[in-house]
């Protein structure tokens, strides 16, 4: 008798457990909640921000730098640029994506996140989506400048008192 228990247990575990795995999701599937979601989008218009992110940390390093170093800086930093601009391009992106919303979630979750997105509660998320980022980068700037300005009183105070480093 245990042994047909344990026979049953083992075919029981055996049939249910397909149905237990959750379904990966489709290339298809995935690239319509990409759609829905705006994700081509919101990588383009990334595109843009970082470039000027860059240009304004160039600005900063070469604030006392004369004309000719200026100008090279501004070449790196276009070609810099260029290759930025490849790497965040929703071709070099998409795979990326595709990547790892398939391996990070289920087909029904796609589903789910596929009939959110389309919903109208879904799209003004998504409306809602740069104003949300934009302010949660102004609190965390906020928050981490004056720890920045800090840390450069902390290090020019060590390399001031620090009696290797050369003297101006």
């Amino acid at each position: 008798m245990p042994r047909r228990f344990q026979l049953a247990a083992l075919l029981a575990v055996a049939f249910c457990a397909p149905m237990a795995m959750a379904a990966p999701p489709s290339e298809a599937q995935i690239d319509r909640l990409l759609e829905v979601m705006r994700a081509e989008q919101t990588a383009t218009a990334m595109i843009p921000q970082v470039m000027a992110s860059q240009q304004q940390m160039i600005a900063q390093l070469t604030q006392d730098a004369d004309p000719q170093q200026r100008e090279a800086a501004q070449r790196a930093a276009a070609s810099s640029m260029r290759a930025v601009e490849s790497a965040l391009s929703w071709e070099s992106l998409q795979p990326l994506y595709r990547k790892i919303y398939m391996e990070t979630f289920t087909a029904e979750d796609t589903e789910a996140m596929v009939t959110f997105y389309s919903s109208p509660a879904g799209q003004n998320l998504l409306d809602k989506m740069p104003l949300l980022m934009q302010n949660t980068m102004n609190e965390v700037q906020q928050l981490v400048i004056p720890m920045l300005q800090q840390m450069e009183r902390d290090l020019r105070s060590e390399l001031a008192n620090d009696p290797a480093s050369p003297a101006d």
